[in-house]
């Protein structure tokens, strides 16, 4: 898919919002890595970003829907998960540091925005609920696609030792810097203070660790099982979907 194709597909999917197309553009050359695979949710990210209040009214009504499951699986009251989400929308949205600028496209944004919100979660269950207390089935997303429920089902004790093992592999430093950032809940500006680097530095040594994990488990799960790459790739789904809780059980309980 075009930058064009996909701004196309944005308008259709979202009418009436409002996109800067000479920005966007400018945005994916500075990348340099072509047109990223999520392209219209990057659209619509944008033009979040850029503040069009028929973009925030999508993503809200488009993107939540996954959070309102996250919350709900963590075990957090109403009152908690309404706290997490009002505070979700500020850090997304607000201000010129709005965490949605951050989007790269190159997954799918519905499950970006539901990785941010289990971070923030994480904080409320520190306080609240020990993360241990839940059970693994627990932290699978399942409900919107059942080919998810059958993999989760039959091999959701192969895809834990797929991430633990691909854990294992990360470098000390990698398995550093996401501890610092899921269990200690260090900001990106903090973590970039430690390593004496630029914060957009440290944003990018995140989001490489991140996909260098997922990486690792699918490699992991391609010699455990002899799944087709379908099958792989909808395991990754599932498995990225509650990234953040899944790595505060482990790191926490290495640290």
């Amino acid at each position: 898919m075009t930058l064009v194709d996909a701004i196309e597909t944005a308008r259709t999917q979202w009418p009436s919002i409002t996109i800067d197309d000479t920005a966007l553009a400018q945005l994916v050359e500075e990348r340099g890595e072509g047109v990223p695979a999520c392209a219209v949710d990057l659209v619509l990210a944008r033009a979040c970003v850029a503040g069009d209040a028929a973009a925030i009214r999508y993503f809200e009504r488009d993107m939540f829907v996954r959070v309102d499951r996250v919350l709900g699986r963590l075990g957090l009251s109403a009152a908690d998960a309404d706290d997490i989400k009002q505070d979700l929308r500020a850090k997304l949205l607000l201000g010129d540091r709005a965490k949605l600028a951050q989007y790269q496209g190159t997954g799918p944004l519905a499950h970006w925005v539901a990785s941010v919100a289990g971070r923030e979660a994480i904080g409320a269950l520190r306080k609240k609920k020990p993360i241990d207390a839940l059970g693994d089935d627990d932290l699978f997303d399942t409900s919107d696609d059942p080919e998810l429920v059958s993999l989760k089902e039959r091999h959701s004790a192969d895809f834990k030792r797929a991430f633990q093992a691909a854990v294992a592999d990360l470098p000390a430093r990698d398995r550093a810097v996401l501890r610092a950032m899921v269990v200690d809940d260090r900001s990106v500006n903090e973590i970039a203070a430690v390593y004496g680097i630029h914060r957009v530095t440290a944003s990018r040594w995140i989001t490489e660790i991140r996909q260098t994990l997922l990486k690792g488990t699918r490699t992991h799960l391609r010699k455990q099982l002899a799944l087709d790459d379908r099958s792989l790739d909808s395991a990754i789904r599932l498995i990225d979907s509650n990234l953040d809780v899944s790595l505060y059980r482990l790191l926490h309980d290495a640290a």
